[in-house]
């Protein structure tokens, strides 16, 4: 079987369309999907990192809390998957910043094509300018489709 085709997916109608494009060209592909999810993590300026994991926190917030939301929107996306007739997908979750963890995860799974949303980013893309698609062209060193 070739190499996967990643997605980056969330909550929005950007993410939706990459989605759907992305099933088509892993049909057309004949290739496994990839969809992935990142929860980004809160800024907490008072730690001693601007970012965490699961079980990170800071003194005043305590530990992050899991992420049942993440869950969900996962699947969210088998069901869609499951229309769109895939032979093979698999899911992940990751949190940290959107860009960087989809170009990370394309080059650890080998990716053969990336798809993202132009809408792709959340609030802390939105607080600070960040395009996580630009991002992601920027970086990948493959083929990236972004989808309006």
């Amino acid at each position: 079987m070739s190499a996967p085709i990643l997605v980056g997916y969330e909550r929005s109608e950007s993410a939706q369309r990459a989605l759907q494009v992305a099933i088509q060209r892993c049909n057309e592909k004949h290739a496994p999907l990839l969809v992935l999810a990142v929860e980004e993590a809160p800024l907490d300026p008072t730690g001693p990192r601007a970012f965490g994991t699961m079980g990170d926190g800071s003194p005043m917030q305590g530990p992050f809390p899991e992420l049942p939301d993440i869950h969900e929107l996962l699947q969210e996306a088998k069901d869609l998957v499951e229309n769109g007739a895939v032979a093979k997908a698999e899911y992940a979750w990751a949190i940290g910043e959107p860009g960087a963890l989809i170009v990370e995860t394309a080059q650890d799974y080998k990716a053969q094509l990336i798809v993202v949303g132009q809408g792709h980013h959340g609030f802390l893309g939105r607080a600070f300018g960040a395009d996580v698609a630009a991002e992601v062209q920027k970086h990948a060193g493959i083929p990236v489709e972004v989808v309006d």
